[in-house]
């Protein structure tokens, strides 16, 4: 009697360990996911803890939105899903990442202004494109560029500058000529003739960052001192530190 209790306890034990072995974590698809934000957005707490936060419900002007996108990008080992919100006011502006069980790989919450995205394949890699447009001191517009990067390690900023600077008077634009491993390359132009005409600047990998860094950052700088040195009367109210290359705010959780 007692081998036969000691047999059928044996087995209840394997029996729940393997029950406990094939369970599977949570998928989730683009459209539950935009459920969980909406419903976030609507101040359900659940929903956006579910999204690790993804909603800051101070100041109280967070309903704003916009343009609210989630959509996808399927890897080799798994689906990621990103989401983009566009606020009124671009302290609210996200774009975060999460995989098919809804963990959070990143979280961006430095983009400005109007929000465009695609998705692109450049050398062999696969990026996320967000091009932010806004403006700075009511009369200058600003287009800025981040590349995050995609591989099987998951989803990084590898890549940020502005692609175009326009004030009363003249149009300046930078162009990515070449994107590959080692480089990105870019072709700086402008409306009227300027001391930064025809130049080139060229973002070497490294890899110890994971990022495409130049050394002299050429166009940035030249809007940055273009930026300080614009003389004029402010009506709209300004938010700090959205006039020149802001510093990202990043959650990586890899």
């Amino acid at each position: 009697m007692k081998l036969l209790i000691a047999i059928i306890l044996l087995f209840t034990f394997y029996g729940c360990k393997q029950r406990e072995y094939i369970t599977q974590p949570e998928k989730f698809s683009s459209d539950a996911i935009k459920t969980l934000v909406g419903q976030a957005i609507d101040s359900n707490l659940t929903a956006n803890n579910k999204l690790s936060n993804l909603i800051d419900y101070l100041p109280a002007d967070t309903n704003n939105y916009n343009s609210i996108v989630v959509d996808s990008l399927v890897t080799a080992k798994d689906t990621l899903y990103f989401v983009i919100l566009e606020n009124e006011s671009p302290v609210h502006n996200r774009f975060a990442v999460y995989n098919s069980a809804l963990t959070p790989l990143l979280r961006d919450k430095s983009l400005n202004g109007n929000i465009f995205y695609k998705t692109i394949k450049a050398s062999g890699k696969d990026f996320i494109e967000i091009d932010e447009s806004y403006l700075s001191k009511d009369a200058l517009l600003l287009n800025r560029i981040s590349l995050y990067s995609v591989d099987s390690s998951g989803i990084a900023l590898s890549f940020r500058t502005h692609t175009r600077f326009s004030k009363p008077g003249n149009d300046f634009f930078q162009n990515l000529v070449e994107i590959s491993d080692a480089l990105i390359s870019t072709s700086i132009n402008s409306s009227k003739r300027s001391v930064i005409n025809k130049k080139t600047d060229n973002f070497i990998f490294d890899s110890s960052t994971g990022k495409y860094l130049s050394s002299q950052n050429l166009f940035d700088e030249f809007i940055k001192k273009e930026i300080e040195s614009f003389d004029h009367k402010l009506i709209k109210e300004q938010i700090i530190d959205t006039t020149v290359v802001k510093d990202e705010t990043i959650i990586d959780a890899k």
